[in-house]
């Protein structure tokens, strides 16, 4: 193993960066989860139900690194978009509904 120039203590340099490597790591890790979702575009979600006669498009963005949570997205004819739940009953009919397709 090689020693740090200069420190005169014959410290493994291998270790010290493997120390440094999981700190790091961690630190990261801990800020991830804190402010993982920050590239999320929902920040709330409806469950209601919306008449697919009142949609333009639909988004879907599965989990990602920077979202964690599958958004679904409608941009309505009438100008907007809303975030719905995925896991409402009517949105995950109509998600089998474009899987089918």
């Amino acid at each position: 193993m090689r020693v740090l120039a200069g420190t005169g203590m014959g410290v493994p340099v291998l270790p010290w960066l493997l120390l440094l490597l999981v700190m790091s790591h961690s630190a990261h890790a801990a800020i991830l989860e804190v402010n993982g979702n920050l590239s999320c575009r929902c920040a709330k979600t409806t469950s209601d139900y919306i008449s697919p006669k009142k949609y333009e498009s639909i988004e879907i963005r599965p989990v990602g690194s920077t979202c964690r949570r599958t958004e679904i997205i409608i941009k309505l004819r009438a100008a907007g978009k809303v975030c719905v739940n995925p896991e409402a009953p009517w949105v995950k009919k109509l998600l089998k509904r474009i899987a089918s397709t």
